[in-house]
C-alpha cells in the first residue's frame, strides 16, 4: 500500500474550494482545510484568505518549526511505525472499518499512522473540545502567541509518543489553546488528510448523533479524506473525539456512548499510555466492553492486563517487557515478563508508550478467538 509522505506536504498546497465548507471569520469565508493546513504549519495557497498571514515573520518561523518537527518525527518514529504496521498488523486485519482508541486525548497522529484507510476513528478523553481558531481576527502578537502555544502543546507527544494528562490540563484553557479541536486539525493535515467539514455533536439516549452547539456538545466529528488513498479506502472518513468519562460511573451498559460504540461492532481497539486504568475495577466496564466488542486489539502494557486479554484474543507479542515506570510500579505483570523471557516475542523497531525508548517498549496484538 502506498502512502503519502508527511514531508511532501510541506509545499504550497491549494485547497479545492468547492468541497471545503467555509469557516466564517468576519466577512470572509475560509475553507476549514485551509485552517487545518495553517495550524499544521503547511503553507496555504495564494488564493486563500490566510495566505497574507504567511507574510508575518512569526508565521514563517512557526512553519519552519513545524516542518523540522515533522521531519524529525517522521524519521525517528512514524516511518518505523508505518513500516512495522504494514508488515505485521495490516495483513491480519480483514475489512478495516473502525478504530476505538479510548484514553487517547487528541492523538490522531499515531492511530492514523498505524491504521490508515479506516472509515471511522473514535477517540475519547477528558480534554475540552475547544474551537476552530479565528486566525484572521488575531493581531500579529495574538497570532504569534497562539501558534507558539499550539506548538508547545505538542512537546510531549512528539518526544514520548503520548500526551501527558497534567500538561493537557494546563495547556487547554481559555488563556491558551482552548481544547483539542486545533490539535486534531493539525494532525489531520500532518497525516495527509484533507479536512472536508466538522461539527459539534451530542449523543441522544439511543447513542445517535444530534447537532449541538459548543457549550452542550459531547464531541466533535471531522470529515476527512486521504490525499493519497489506499486501495479500497473509503471515499471519506470520520474522525470523532468524545469528551466522556470512561470510569464505571460514566460508561455503563445502555448508556449513550456505549450504544454509540455498539452501533459499530468489530474493528480495532487501541490503547497506549492509558494510565493502567483498565487494570482497576473502577474501569472494568470499558475493559469488559472492549474485549467483547473489538475483533482486534493493539496495546502496550498500560492498556488491558495481558492475562485478561489472552482469555479472549490470540496474542502476538513484540518488543521487550521490563517493568512499568515508577509511578505505575504497582501494575507490574509478572506473567507478561515470563512470556517475554521465554523468547517468543518478535522485535519492535520503535518506542511507544511510557517505555518510549526503542529497547524497552512493547506492543501486544490480538485477534479475537
Amino acid at each position: 500500500m502506498k502512502k503519502v509522505s508527511i514531508l511532501s506536504l510541506y509545499g504550497v498546497i491549494t485547497c479545492v474550494l468547492l468541497i471545503c465548507p467555509a469557516f466564517s471569520s468576519g466577512q470572509e469565508a475560509i475553507p476549514l482545510n485551509d485552517v487545518a493546513l495553517f495550524v499544521a504549519g503547511i503553507p496555504v495557497g495564494g488564493g486563500s484568505a490566510l495566505s497574507r498571514l504567511q507574510e508575518n515573520q512569526s508565521v514563517r518561523e512557526y512553519q519552519k518549526q513545524c516542518r523540522e518537527l515533522s521531519e524529525k518525527w517522521e524519521k525517528t518514529r512514524l516511518s518505523k511505525i508505518r513500516k512495522w504496521a504494514t508488515e505485521e498488523i495490516h495483513p491480519k486485519i480483514q475489512e478495516p472499518s473502525v478504530v476505538k482508541y479510548m484514553f487517547s486525548g487528541p492523538d490522531f497522529v499515531h492511530v492514523a499512522t498505524l491504521f490508515p484507510g479506516f472509515r471511522e476513528y473514535i477517540l475519547c478523553g477528558l480534554e475540552p473540545l475547544g474551537t476552530v481558531p479565528d486566525l484572521l481576527r488575531k493581531n500579529p502578537g495574538e497570532l504569534a502567541s497562539y501558534l507558539s502555544r499550539l506548538n508547545y502543546t505538542l512537546r510531549s507527544i512528539s518526544k514520548r509518543s503520548f500526551f501527558i494528562t497534567k500538561e493537557m490540563r494546563e495547556d487547554f484553557g481559555p488563556e491558551g489553546i482552548d481544547g483539542v479541536y486545533p490539535v486534531l486539525l493539525y494532525f489531520a493535515a500532518m497525516t495527509g488528510h484533507e479536512t472536508l467539514s466538522s461539527r459539534y455533536i451530542k449523543l441522544n439516549p439511543s447513542g445517535e448523533l444530534v447537532e449541538a452547539d459548543s457549550a452542550g456538545a459531547d464531541g466533535i466529528v471531522i470529515q476527512l479524506r486521504e490525499r493519497e488513498s489506499y486501495p479500497d479506502s473509503p471515499g471519506g472518513q470520520n474522525l470523532y473525539y468524545f469528551k466522556w468519562d470512561l470510569s464505571n460511573e460514566g460508561f455503563q451498559a445502555g448508556g449513550p456512548f456505549t450504544k454509540f460504540l455498539e452501533r459499530r461492532p468489530g474493528g480495532v481497539g487501541y490503547a497506549k499510555a492509558a494510565s493502567f486504568l483498565m487494570h482497576t475495577e473502577g474501569f472494568s466496564n470499558i475493559r469488559n466492553f472492549l474485549v467483547g466488542n473489538c475483533r482486534y486489539f493493539l496495546e502496550d502494557a498500560s492498556g488491558i492486563p495481558a492475562s485478561f486479554l489472552a482469555r479472549y484474543f490470540r496474542l502476538t507479542y513484540y518488543g521487550n517487557y521490563t517493568q512499568p515506570i515508577d509511578m505505575f510500579s504497582e501494575y507490574d505483570q509478572p506473567g507478561l515478563r515470563a512470556i517475554y523471557r521465554s523468547g517468543i516475542a518478535k522485535p519492535l523497531p520503535f518506542g511507544t508508550g511510557y517505555r518510549y525508548t526503542d529497547k524497552d517498549s512493547i506492543q501486544i496484538f490480538g485477534v479475537h478467538k
